[in-house]
């Protein structure tokens, strides 16, 4: 924890206001209007979404490793049909089969992970026609914004009340420089209460089970799990059908938003901020690990929440230590009763 003697005592929330974090950074209206036209490549290196695509390298290998056990299965497939007509054996039909089966299954997977992968992309592209229609201001572009909007969650039990409020408003015939504000009203920010929920229960059960825990390797594991679990969740809330892989994709995205921000830094601060110098001083050790944990499954989910959402916010975006106030209160209130 942070020592309040020497250099470091100056006020902490200086210190943490001073650091861009990934959930307070500028929403997308506050940009100035010539950064949301840049050329492709000084887009694609201030999106991280769209770096991600250059890994020529793990496009080799994945490749390469697919062409591997495309390989081995298809001469273990020649041996056993060679074996079951030569010898006119059951069990090599039986092995025939179970190997059919496994085939079928990667190849499942394997479309459903494209799949994933694939609606992530949609949401990052749906993200950026907004923030191109905001610029504009331009009435058909923000009704095709709209109605992709409409596509995106049309089918989806939990949005028809969402939907039908939002035709009801585009009968009134909104301006078009209201009409994006009124979608986002009406569709995301049912979304992003719902989002911030479940972000909230996973920061609580993080920095629980990490305070509980003896042992360090099962700390990993155990916040591990819980993040891949946050990350699909937020990225269906938004409408994304994220696999494992995507889950991954989406982790490692979060966390490149994170330490570029610097709010990794600036952690222990944000404790001692957050529920006073002295108390965190006088925290235990295993206390102090799940109360960082829990900051730090916070600050992903903030990333998460921004690269997911197909629509830029109108305003202030939730912050980690919000997500994490909100968890810490949340568990005192339901210790005390």
């Amino acid at each position: 924890m942070t020592s309040q003697d020497g250099p470091s005592s100056r006020p902490l929330k200086e210190l943490e206001d001073s650091a861009p974090t990934a959930a307070s950074a500028p929403a997308p209206h506050s940009l100035p209007l010539d950064a949301t036209r840049l050329l492709p490549e000084e887009q694609g290196r201030l999106d991280p979404v769209a770096a991600t695509g250059r890994s020529w390298p793990l496009r080799l290998l994945l490749a390469g490793s697919g062409l591997l056990v495309g390989g081995l299965l298809t001469l273990l497939a020649e041996d056993l049909l060679n074996r079951a007509l030569d010898g006119g054996s059951y069990l090599a039909w039986i092995g025939i089969a179970g190997l059919f089966l496994v085939t079928l299954g990667l190849l499942g997977g394997f479309v459903r992970e494209w799949r994933g992968l694939a609606s992530l992309d949609r949401l990052r592209e749906a993200r950026r026609q907004a923030e191109r229609a905001e610029a504009e201001d331009q009435p058909a572009a923000a009704q095709a914004v709209v109605d992709d909007l409409i596509k995106l969650y049309r089918g989806r039990g939990d949005m028809e009340w969402a939907l039908r409020g939002l035709e009801e408003k585009q009968q009134g015939g909104p301006a078009p420089a209201s009409l994006l504000l009124v979608a986002e009203r009406e569709l995301l920010q049912p979304l992003d209460s719902r989002a911030q929920t479940a972000a909230i229960a996973a920061v609580r059960r993080a920095a629980m089970i990490t305070a509980i825990s003896p042992f360090a390797l099962l700390d990993m594991v155990v916040s591990l799990a819980i993040g891949l679990g946050l990350l699909r969740r937020i990225a269906r809330i938004y409408g994304g059908r994220p696999g494992w892989l995507g889950a991954w994709r989406l982790l490692r995205l979060s966390l490149a938003q994170v330490i570029a921000s610097g709010a990794l830094d600036l952690a222990d601060d944000s404790i001692g901020d957050l529920i006073g110098a002295g108390v965190a001083s006088r925290l235990s050790r295993r206390a102090g690990v799940g109360l960082l944990n829990g900051l730090l499954t916070a600050r992903i989910a903030a990333a998460a929440m921004d690269l997911c959402r197909p629509f830029p916010w109108a305003q202030k975006p939730p912050s980690a230590r919000g997500l994490l106030r909100r968890a810490l209160t949340d568990l005192f209130y339901s210790g005390s009763r």
